[in-house]
């Protein structure tokens, strides 16, 4: 079966999601791909190795990672190293998805995934606010990830899953969605 994997890309906590097409559930999980100290290359070599490992279960058709910020948007810890780091990180989820042959392989905004997976905030609406509302949008889904990172992850899969036109089972038999946090 073919898999779709989402990845919300950091040095130092990538949260990945995987769904095989036909399972009941996602996959989730976090790995740390460096730290302060490690080289930037040898963070790129890192996520190659996890994706390696992924590939070696499930046949990759479909990568979706977070697109990486522009510099106009630093702020926070968030500083050019940071930046050159994340640009690098979406390069060799590119390069990976040419490798494996992938189908697709797509940067997608933040603000493009989010508003589907928790709706649209309004302008302003702080990061804490936007990590919380994804973790508890997949309580409502009834998965449990462990921190921020996969719920981002979750979050990308299923704008993924629904970009590629494939109705999750996770949202199946959703009717109504409650609302979550702060709308426009």
């Amino acid at each position: 079966m073919s898999a779709i994997v989402a990845f919300d890309l950091s040095k130092r906590s990538t949260g990945w999601a995987l769904w095989e097409q036909g399972s009941d559930s996602a996959r989730f999980g976090t790995w740390v791909l460096g730290s302060e100290y490690t080289s930037r290359g040898a963070t790129y070599r890192k996520l190659r190795q996890h994706v390696a490992d992924l590939s070696r279960l499930v046949t990759i058709e479909h990568i979706f990672f977070e697109e990486p910020l522009r510099p106009e948007q630093l702020k926070g810890h968030t500083n050019i190293e940071s930046l050159r780091v994340l640009t690098g990180l979406a390069a060799t989820a590119e390069c990976l998805g040419e490798e494996l042959g992938c189908r697709t392989v797509t940067a997608v905004h933040n603000k493009t995934w989010r508003a589907l997976f928790i709706g649209r905030q309004k302008r302003g609406t702080g990061r804490e606010t936007l990590k919380d509302l994804a973790k508890e949008r997949c309580r409502q889904l009834g998965m449990k990830p462990r921190n921020d990172d996969e719920a981002d992850a979750i979050g990308l899969l299923t704008y993924g899953c629904e970009a590629l036109g494939i109705q999750t089972p996770w949202t199946k038999d959703e009717i109504l969605r409650p609302p979550l946090g702060i709308s426009q």
